[in-house]
């Protein structure tokens, strides 16, 4: 089996060192390591390509979010032909040991799940409640899980998550048109519809826990509508279900609209979210779509 981590990183220099650093110490050792710049100005490419000659960099040149740059990524990664792509933000920090038992758990299930993703913490031994996984309900599911030392799930956050390039080689990438929030979870469980989904718990990543200042969204009260229904509109569930979700999206708006700072603001945002996401769809980019849009030069600088 061959492992590569993907990290996609944007102007956090000091907090891309940690995770550079404990990627390059894991006990289990890693075949490769791509970062995906996303047209950071703080100086965390030039680093990179000093400090970390080995790593695989790719420059979006402008920020494509967190969902444009786990997409060209996971894009590099199969082009690599590596089997699995452990995949994290720059504000990650895994444990020394915690590929391991991932690699671990991958290489001894005949059946190879469609992803596994690591415990995320806040802190050592400190659960993350901001980025729990979605716990499956199938109890033929737990039952596999458990003679596995995990916990079947149907969808998780991209932080430490280990994904089975084959399997993603049969559906379209993350929609990069999410920018930020919600692509993993639509991803994920996209994935789990196609193989078995486990959180391995030995397996620990630490990413800050942090509560904004405020729970004025502002701007991004956007993202998050148009995201959540984008979400509801991508998935195959009940109508029950879509139904109850897109009622939850309508009470986060009037919740919004009670903490809201700028109305005019809180309006804007409420109306496109709802606008686009329910009159327009997200781009769906098949793998190898990405790199057929760069040049034969800009392949072969990453390898590709």
């Amino acid at each position: 089996m061959s492992f590569v981590a993907v990290v996609v990183s944007y102007n956090r220099i000091e907090l891309l060192k940690k995770c550079l650093h404990a990627l390059e110490h894991q006990t289990r050792a890693l075949d490769e390591i791509i970062v995906v710049d996303n047209g950071s100005t703080d100086g965390s490419p030039d680093y990179v390509r000093q400090m970390h000659p080995l790593i695989t960099l790719f420059q979006t040149s402008k920020n494509l979010g967190g969902a444009g740059g786990f997409s060209w990524g996971l894009e590099i990664a199969m082009a690599h032909e590596h089997d699995a792509a452990w995949i994290m933000d720059d504000d990650a920090e895994p444990e020394l040991d915690a590929f391991e038992p991932l690699a671990a758990c991958f290489d001894s299930m005949v059946e190879k799940p469609a992803f596994l993703a690591s415990l995320v913490t806040a802190g050592r031994d400190t659960f993350n409640d901001l980025n729990q996984p979605t716990i499956s309900q199938s109890t033929e599911k737990q039952l596999v899980a458990n003679k596995l030392d995990g916990i079947a799930i149907d969808a998780a956050t991209f932080v430490g998550v280990l994904i089975n390039l084959r399997i993603a080689e049969r559906t379209h990438l993350p929609l990069s048109d999410f920018f930020i929030w919600v692509d993993d979870m639509e991803y994920t469980q996209r994935l789990s519809h196609k193989g078995l989904a486990l959180t391995i718990p030995s397996s620990r990543v630490n990413h800050p826990n942090t509560r904004p200042a405020s729970l004025d969204m502002g701007s991004r009260l956007f993202y998050y509508v148009r995201n959540n229904l984008w979400f509801v509109r991508e998935r195959s569930s009940s109508v029950s279900k879509d139904l109850l979700d897109t009622v939850g999206v309508a009470l986060h708006c009037v919740k919004q609209f009670s903490v809201s700072k700028n109305k005019v603001l809180w309006l804007t945002s409420t109306t496109r979210g709802w606008w686009q996401g329910l009159f327009k769809r997200p781009r769906h980019q098949l793998p190898g779509s990405l790199l057929s849009s760069l040049t034969p030069a800009q392949r072969a600088a990453i390898g590709c």
